[in-house]
């Protein structure tokens, strides 16, 4: 077995770690990329409710206003009745009196209205609470075991990619660009086996005199179809 087939198989493991460690390095990114996301959205929600309540309390609050303002208008209204002398005066100031009685208990409808939602608001209030919290909890349970993670990710593929540069060097340069371009252009494959007669790349059956030079290892030979290097099995372990 010539030794360059040995290190290209070494290669190829290395970069088989590689492929699956960069799969993490997106994984967990996103993983904790949507914990803070949920907190936030959270956060959005419980701030849109609580801005709700304060503008169901401010409503009420005016309506209250309104109702006072009635009362001491209604009030003062009744009091000008007892030195009005003309029956005119008198239906008059008794209409606006009327007017403003009939205003109060529409405010008073309308504040039943607004109370009702406020007890809504509020059960929705604890509600939402609960999920900021449940999120705030999750984040910070997480967070930091995942930026670990991450590094931790980060360095044994820096690791790897050294060990297979290391490798690469006993390599002609020619036979590393060669691998570099099956590992770029067919989805991190560059070195497969002779599996059966055919190749575990693509499943392009070998003919049978490229299976006994393969199967040598004397020479660095390539799939027919797919153009990957092609090892035999028994260099796999």
């Amino acid at each position: 077995m010539i030794k360059e087939l040995e290190i290209l198989n070494q290669m190829q493991k290395c970069d088989d770690i590689i492929t699956g460690k960069s799969i993490l390095t997106k994984t967990l990114p996103q993983e904790l990329n949507c914990l803070i996301q949920n907190l936030e959205e959270s956060n959005k929600k419980l701030a849109q409710i609580e801005n709700k309540l304060e503008e169901n309390l401010k409503f009420q609050k005016l309506k209250e206003l309104d109702i006072k303002s009635n009362k001491e208008k209604i009030e003062k209204y009744k009091n000008q009745l007892l030195m009005i002398k003309t029956n005119k005066e008198y239906k008059a100031l008794n209409s606006e009196i009327s007017h403003l009685e009939t205003k109060n208990s529409e405010i008073d409808d309308e504040q039943i209205v607004l109370m009702e939602e406020e007890s809504n608001i509020r059960l929705q209030l604890e509600a939402d609470k609960k999920v900021q919290k449940d999120a705030e909890d999750e984040l910070k349970a997480n967070e930091e075991k995942l930026k670990k993670k991450i590094e931790e990710v980060e360095k044994e593929i820096a690791e790897i990619r050294n060990k297979r540069n290391l490798l690469a060097e006993g390599l002609p340069r020619q036979l590393i660009r060669r691998y570099a371009a099956l590992i770029k252009n067919k989805g991190r494959k560059a070195v497969v086996f002779n599996e059966n007669n055919a190749c575990s790349g693509c499943g392009y059956q070998i003919r049978p005199q490229l299976v006994i030079e393969i199967n040598e290892g004397k020479k660095i030979l390539n799939c027919e179809n797919c153009g990957r290097i092609l090892v035999p099995k028994l260099i796999e372990k």
